[in-house]
């Protein structure tokens, strides 16, 4: 959408802030997404937003069957959730009493089955129906469709609130932290994971970064996150980073891969073997080359990594695809 002399037309107040005042950052195109995907960043928090966006509608048709992630293959998807275990419940299982969890967008509902399997009261709330019912059908569990918003109160309140790879998507964030707050009981946690606009990769990868695509609405760096938790009434907050274990060699990554593209096919797949040798070795790397293939696999996991007291993935603001927020009520 252009004014009249042809210039994009930019956002309103700012959804964290209020601010009116934004930068242009990039107009992106996208296979399937109707037009230009026009981003803007906020003078004031920082936050980048997709403007104009698509309708609620048009949004939520998105997240049909045929949406990315409910394609990945088991070990990719079980090694993921895997790490999400490891680095944001694992170090809360002795922390809540009743420890009532709310996965907030759970997909098919792996990380709801792992918790369930240590001991969690697991509940979850899903936007697609066949998603949902397969959390229900496949794992047992407990699944609401729609948002959060959506539930008007039906949920009941918890102990920790976890939202992972989900803010990013939805057309309010204000709205949305607000919602989790409300479900949460007094001394309750929300762990909110999303694209790290502030991270390394972001800014050597260019366009290639892995958080653009066509889905993410809102990309948030340290400091728009912060003012996000702030504005919605938390008092006490802390940010992490951790890197997704299924990029997390560098032989994986497509910010990197692209310088090879013009190589030979030998060539290629020596430089992407070199590229993954000169990895650090981590958590998510080790997840990478033997991920588990099963919730009993991913369980065996965990319980190995809990009787070792393995160190999590958690890195540097700066370093990891992934900045998280962990929240207090």
């Amino acid at each position: 959408m252009n004014t009249n002399d042809g210039q994009p037309i930019q956002p309103g107040a700012c959804d964290i802030c209020g601010c009116t005042r934004y930068r242009f950052h990039a107009s992106l195109c996208f296979e399937g997404y109707p037009g230009p995907f026009r981003l803007w960043r906020c003078r004031r928090c920082g936050v980048v937003v997709n403007w104009p966006q698509l309708g609620s509608d048009a949004i939520r048709d998105q997240y049909d069957g045929a949406y990315y992630i409910f394609r990945e293959p088991p070990a990719r998807r079980w090694s993921r959730t895997t790490q999400l275990y490891l680095d944001h419940l694992q170090p809360l299982e002795g922390d809540m009493g009743g420890k009532r969890l709310l996965d907030v967008g759970c997909a098919s509902g792996e990380l709801l089955t792992l918790a369930k399997s240590r001991g969690w009261d697991a509940h979850g709330v899903e936007l697609s129906p066949q998603a949902a019912r397969t959390a229900r059908e496949q794992h047992g569990l407990n699944v609401h469709v729609g948002t959060l918003e959506d539930q008007n109160g039906t949920l009941g309140t918890f102990d920790i609130i976890i939202a992972t790879d989900v803010i990013e998507h939805v057309t309010s964030p204000r709205l949305f932290v607000e919602a989790i707050r409300e479900r949460l009981r007094p001394g309750g946690r929300v762990v909110l994971e999303t694209p790290n606009w502030g991270g390394r990769w972001r800014r050597f990868g260019g366009r290639r970064w892995l958080g653009y695509n066509r889905f993410h609405v809102f990309l948030f760096d340290e400091r728009s996150l912060k003012t996000l938790m702030h504005r919605a009434g938390f008092s006490s907050y802390s940010t992490y980073t951790t890197t997704h274990t299924g990029y997390a060699h560098w032989g994986h990554r497509p910010e990197l891969l692209w310088l090879a593209d013009g190589l030979p096919e030998g060539l290629r797949w020596r430089a992407q073997r070199w590229l993954n040798w000169m990895t650090p070795v981590s958590q998510a790397t080790k997840l990478q080359c033997q991920p588990p293939c099963s919730p009993e696999e991913a369980v065996e996991w965990i319980e190995r990594c809990a009787d070792t007291r393995v160190a999590t993935n958690k890195s540097a603001r700066s370093t990891g695809d992934n900045l998280t927020v962990s929240a207090r009520v």
